[in-house]
């Protein structure tokens, strides 16, 4: 994956924003995953970016600055039911709410639609849609998340990232195996919690050939 110093930028511009309290919550952990989410969502070009599972916005707010930084035109939704049913609430720490998210949504001053729903099934406003990139980070047990695996696979175009691939979430860990098992998809880039799969009909060598400055 080829790394641009924007994403690197608005990935920590959130977490200072949390830390600083200028945002309500936290990132999921601490923000760890955010700026391989924001390169990966840069790397995938124009267009929208989907996310299942958003909690109080941390991500989708760094993808729409990251893509707002590079010039990238593109919107970025999000599907979660809220409450958080994922652990957030684990460890003293308080449970997202939709308010808070939409909150800080405002606060970033970025473009983000959160549909409050769950990802299966998959929304009926977004079910016409189609993305460039998307991010997994929905429920972490059972058939779950291979689900939402393939119900962005059915509407993406080029990446799709996954968070918390590690030992104490063995489902995620085998959904993201047995995804990429799929003639379609392919292991793309792993770094800490997170895994990328891109499509293989995916052009090689021209990820931001449609970037206003490469045009």
């Amino acid at each position: 994956m080829k790394l641009y110093d924007e994403p690197f930028k608005a990935a920590a511009a959130v977490v200072n924003a949390f830390v600083n309290k200028e945002l309500e919550g936290y990132p999921a952990d601490h923000g760890i995953s955010l700026p391989w989410i924001c390169q990966m969502a840069v790397n995938a070009g124009a267009g929208d970016h989907l996310e299942i599972g958003t909690s109080w916005g941390a991500s989708a707010i760094a993808v729409a600055l990251a893509k707002k930084a590079v010039g990238l035109p593109g919107k970025v939704y999000c599907v979660d039911p809220y409450p958080v049913a994922r652990g957030a609430h684990m460890h003293g720490n308080p449970t997202a709410t939709i308010s808070a998210a939409r909150r800080n949504i405002k606060a970033a001053e970025v473009d983000v639609t959160i549909i409050r729903a769950s990802s299966d099934p998959f929304p009926a406003q977004l079910k016409d849609k189609r993305f460039v990139s998307a991010y997994v980070d929905g429920d972490h047990i059972g058939d779950m998340p291979y689900k939402d695996l393939l119900a962005c696979a059915e509407r993406t175009q080029h990446f799709i990232g996954m968070d918390n691939y590690e030992e104490g979430y063995p489902d995620v860990m085998d959904a993201a195996h047995k995804f990429a098992s799929l003639q379609e998809w392919n292991l793309y880039f792993k770094n800490f919690l997170f895994v990328a799969f891109r499509a293989e009909q995916h052009p090689r060598g021209a990820l931001l050939s449609h970037r206003p400055e490469h045009a």
